[in-house]
């Protein structure tokens, strides 16, 4: 299965995805709502859209948002 992984997240985090035009293609919420392990500071992007289909190859922009801890920027590419 393809993923996107972001890795060592704050306790409680919001991840939002962008096109490089600045559409929103994804947010993410930290947890997840589901039983974490002690420690487990990572969540996984399935490349689905919010619109439920398959992100394309390209360049993408995401926000990781967190109280408290501010705002983390970043890119990264999506080769299929």
């Amino acid at each position: 299965a393809r993923r996107i992984h972001f890795a060592n997240l704050p306790e409680e985090a919001t991840i939002r995805i962008y096109t490089l035009d600045g559409d929103l293609v994804r947010e993410l919420i930290h947890p997840c709502g589901c039983e974490l392990q002690e420690g487990e500071s990572m969540m996984s992007w399935d490349l689905i859209t919010r619109n439920t289909q398959a992100a394309v190859s390209g360049i993408y922009l995401y926000t990781v948002e967190s109280p408290g801890k501010g705002t983390q920027v970043g890119k990264f590419v999506v080769i299929l």
